[in-house]
């Protein structure tokens, strides 16, 4: 039986609570006051971490760690039985075991520069002779040459016949804008500073002003868009058809990601509804399709296709339970750790669709089982509307789709590849903001389209659009766009691997987010 409050936790009454103690005095019924002061001190407890955990989540400086043991740490006040959290050992300060310094990436041109010994010591100081050089002994550091702006002139031939008055001059090669008075290999890397390193046109108009060289941020702008059309029939052949997706919204349309195995499309719409979606799947709607619980997607369903839940969101709920200090749901968040433990395990071992199947119905259906029975216990206990009963109702409603993983190997448990490419949209946003009505929309899905997609393939995203804008053109004949996919790419251009020790990142901007 609960005890009744004697005052609001969040706003007590202090002369109620007197009143009501000077009552009970009186009537000498001291187990009640005992009892009713630990409810309000307990009510108070709660409330106040409650209070404690969302000002420090407002005033964060990133985002908030969702792993189990962070949120068991974060926990504060810890009465009544709070479970001991295990401390990290002293951090190792001994390099015994340290691998030593990485080999430097043999595919990187070597500059070989000499430092020869100088001519006032190369007298021997025993008997005056002049010493020979017997050796170098080398070492290697990792240094940049800087970029330098030239002017590249192009003279163009004219010849003439000297029996007549005919006259021939050499076409001018093609070029990203026609006439334009920036060359190809600067537009190429300013698209790559804006997509790939979030920095915008005018602030790149800037660096380029302290050189002395004076660009206009829109004829900046106008040469990137060009070079983005120029990649438009090479972005066609990155559509791959059973995709599974995941949507950032923007304010007056929408991105969406879809991926499937090493394959990453943006696909941007004018608005966030299904009829979008619909658009890009085409016809064929009965098919699987892994993203959140958005109830966009629905339609697949109904068109008898299946639509698999995502166990990240799924946890999510709890996640914001425990966070504010309701430690039910520790419960539940250890439960769905023995889950991914399953899936960590499935992939550490390189298993295959059908060993997947196997191990999930051997070791994660007996969890799922428990965990059923774990929901639906705490639901007849919490109210729906506390932050724990959102995320028992949310496991509840899409229990359904939750449980899709556990008959076919090629679903995942979750969707966070999607949330994981979206991030590369999303890194940029405060850098540039904004794109030119929905046409600059669609460019943007373009090019990021074929970044992350180089990416996913193991290409440096930089060289692969300089080699394939140069060689589109240049009059790349269509019939063999597919040779230039980042699939078959390194067949004819190895140098274009990301081996052990690169570091790359597509990021890119979010135009605007919704909510």
């Amino acid at each position: 039986m609960r005890t009744p409050s004697i005052t609001s936790p969040y706003a007590p009454d202090v002369e109620k609570v007197r009143i009501w103690l000077e009552t009970k005095i009186a009537a000498r019924l001291f187990v009640e006051i005992v009892t009713a002061i630990l409810a309000l001190i307990v009510r108070m407890r709660d409330a106040n971490t409650e209070l404690l955990a969302k000002l420090a989540y407002l005033k964060r400086k990133r985002p908030p760690s969702e792993t189990l043991e962070r949120l068991e740490r974060q926990l504060v006040l810890p009465l009544f039985g709070a479970p001991q959290v295990r401390k990290r050992g002293p951090k190792r300060t001994d390099r015994t075991n340290h691998p030593g310094r990485a080999a430097l990436p043999l595919r990187l041109e070597r500059v070989v520069v000499k430092n020869e010994v100088p001519a006032e010591q190369r007298t021997c100081p025993q008997c005056g002779a002049e010493m020979k050089t017997v050796g170098f002994s080398c070492c290697e550091r990792l240094d940049v040459i800087p970029a330098k702006v030239v002017v590249v002139r192009r003279e163009d031939e004219t010849v003439a016949c000297p029996k007549d008055d005919t006259i021939v001059s050499a076409p001018p090669p093609p070029q990203i804008v026609e006439k334009g008075k920036l060359g190809d290999t600067l537009l190429v890397e300013s698209l790559c500073d804006k997509y790939i390193e979030h920095t915008p046109i005018e602030r790149q108009c800037t660096r380029f002003a302290r050189t002395g060289v004076a660009i206009a941020p829109q004829t900046l702008g106008h040469g990137v868009m060009c070079a983005i059309d120029v990649l438009e029939p090479l972005r066609q052949g990155h559509r791959r058809p059973n995709a599974r997706p995941g949507a950032a919204g923007i304010r007056s349309g929408a991105m969406w990601c879809w991926t499937n195995a090493r394959w990453i499309t943006f696909f941007y719409s004018p608005s966030g509804d299904s009829d979008s979606v619909k658009r890009f799947l085409g016809e064929d709607l009965a098919r699987t399709v892994q993203c959140d619980g958005t109830s966009v997607t629905t339609f697949l369903e109904r068109a008898g296709g299946r639509r698999p839940g995502c166990w990240s969101h799924g946890r999510r709920g709890l996640v914001e339970a425990a966070r504010v200090g309701d430690r039910i749901a520790l419960e539940g968040l250890r439960l769905i750790a023995r889950i991914f433990a399953v899936e960590r395990a499935a992939s550490l071992a390189g298993d295959t669709p059908e060993e997947r199947r196997r191990r999930r119905d051997e070791h994660t259906r007996p969890i799922l089982d428990e965990l059923r029975a774990w929901v639906d216990d705490k639901r007849e206990i919490v109210a729906p509307k506390t932050p724990l009963g959102r995320g028992l109702g949310y496991l509840h409603r899409q229990w359904r789709r939750l449980l899709l993983f556990l008959d076919d190997g090629n679903i995942e448990a979750t969707n966070n590849r999607r949330e994981r490419e979206l991030r590369r949209l999303i890194l940029g946003r405060k850098n540039w903001l904004f794109t030119w009505l929905d046409v600059g929309g669609e460019r943007t899905a373009r090019v990021l389209s074929i970044i992350a997609t180089a990416i996913a393939h193991d290409v440096n995203p930089r060289a692969y659009l300089h080699l394939v804008t140069k060689l589109v053109v240049g009059g790349w004949p269509n019939a063999r766009l597919p040779e230039l996919l980042p699939d078959r790419i390194l067949v004819a251009h190895p140098d274009l691997f990301v081996g052990d020790g690169d570091v790359l990142d597509a990021s890119s901007a979010l135009l605007s987010r919704r909510h």
